[in-house]
């Protein structure tokens, strides 16, 4: 009997122990976190909780435990929820470039925070119309924004308004690698001073730069805000504003590292680059340049930026146009003996077919672009009341189709697909 009381009061005293150590350990964490709120505070004055949500969301932050590394908190994308979570500059970093202020020195670049040169607020003058300003003060020539994270082809997408100002600066926004278009860029400009707006796809050599301001007819942004949207994929790149496809750029490399534009008409402009910009791109809100001399707003919110990796093979439904016209070619009555030529559509992708009907006979042909000229392709005998599926099996730059009716037809059916 005194044996067994003896053992039973040893493994009370065993569990007694156990419990004040981990009473122990639990007391000895909390104290330590309560002493590095209280005594190191981040600079955000973040509670624990909240820095242990911020340092669980870095991207690509690795966490080791027992000899296992996990990787976490990557590929978020760009979103207002991200910028609200994390803070500004745990999504962008910041640099300006100033006039030099010694002997020799022209220009410089500074290290900046985002925060001193872009501040909002969660206040609305009215729905969705934050309280917001994106400043480059006097005497600053450049204050650039770039994204930390890179993405993998991608969909860029801003809700904005674009400032007007006499001999004012430029606006950059959009995939660019670094400055001066080194790495490659896919983005928009847009000049404040002379109220043009461009899409740019290149490198540092060459890059198809197309004004697509006639094609848009808008040369005032800043009364309302308009959506402004790049889809970047292999091969591709596609600019939308409010909505409508307004630019193209044909990508690839060659035996030069060649850019031009194509096609500079409605319902959309076509440039091609040879100089390939990099398949991962992080983006840029830029203002750059103008008279230093003044202060420049910008009235951009995080509420209306958007940015995420793309689908590299994306599929495209383009509806078919007149060429040099928004007018789409489904719905167009046609008179006897008339010829319809649509807006081109890019012909370097794996897949290209072209979707035709009408409700009355004619003859479409496919005409092929090369060394500036149109050539016939191919001619197929269209029969009112079919629907024709017909593949493009050759690759050229560009495709157009051109319909010749024989009598007043509707055509009912008129895109083309490209994957």
């Amino acid at each position: 009997m005194g044996i067994s009381m003896s053992f039973r009061s040893l493994k009370w005293i065993i569990v007694v122990l156990i419990l004040i150590t981990v009473l122990m350990g639990v007391t000895g964490y909390y104290t330590y976190s309560v002493y590095n709120y209280l005594f190191n505070p981040s600079t955000t004055q973040q509670s624990p909780e909240k820095t242990l949500y911020t340092a669980t969301n870095t991207t690509s932050l690795n966490v080791s435990s027992g000899g296992v590394v996990y990787v976490i908190g990557s590929g978020k994308g760009i979103r207002y929820s991200t910028i609200l979570g994390d803070g500004l500059s745990s999504v962008f970093y910041c640099w300006v470039r100033v006039p030099g202020e010694r002997p020799g020195v022209a220009e410089e670049f500074k290290l900046c925070k985002p925060e001193d040169f872009w501040r909002f607020s969660n206040e609305e003058k009215s729905y969705t119309d934050f309280i917001t300003t994106y400043v480059k003060p006097k005497g600053y020539i450049t204050v650039s924004l770039r994204s930390r994270e890179a993405f993998r082809f991608g969909v860029f997408e801003l809700r904005t308004k674009l400032p007007r100002y006499s001999n004012g600066p430029m606006l950059w926004f959009g995939f660019e690698a670094e400055d001066l278009f080194m790495g490659g860029v896919i983005h928009f400009m847009w000049h404040t001073g002379q109220g043009r707006l461009y899409a740019f796809a290149g490198d540092i050599v060459s890059r198809a730069e197309m004004d697509i301001t006639p094609i848009t007819g808008v040369f005032d942004y800043s009364s309302d805000y308009h959506v402004f949207k790049i889809v970047y994929r292999e091969g591709l790149a596609l600019w939308y504003v409010d909505g409508s496809l307004r630019a193209i750029a044909i990508l690839g490399s060659g035996d030069t590292r060649d850019s031009g534009v194509v096609y500079n008409a409605k319902p959309y402009a076509i440039g091609f680059v040879r100089d390939l910009p990099a398949a991962q791109l992080p983006i840029l809100l830029d203002i750059d340049g103008g008279d230093i001399n003044r202060d420049y707003e910008w009235s951009i919110h995080p509420w209306g930026l958007r940015v995420f990796e793309g689908d590299p093979k994306i599929p495209i439904v383009l509806d078919l146009y007149e060429e040099n016209t928004d007018t789409k070619l489904r719905g167009l009555v046609t008179k006897s003996g008339s010829r319809i030529v649509s807006a081109p559509f890019p012909g370097t992708l794996d897949i290209t077919e072209v979707t035709f009907a009408t409700n009355g006979d004619g003859k479409l042909y496919i005409e092929a672009y090369a060394s500036g000229k149109w050539y016939t392709y191919k001619t197929i005998d269209i029969k009112g009341g079919n629907i024709y599926n017909i593949k493009i099996e050759d690759k050229n730059l560009l495709y157009r189709i051109a319909f010749e009716s024989q009598g007043n037809v509707s055509i009912q059916e008129a895109r083309v697909y490209l994957k």
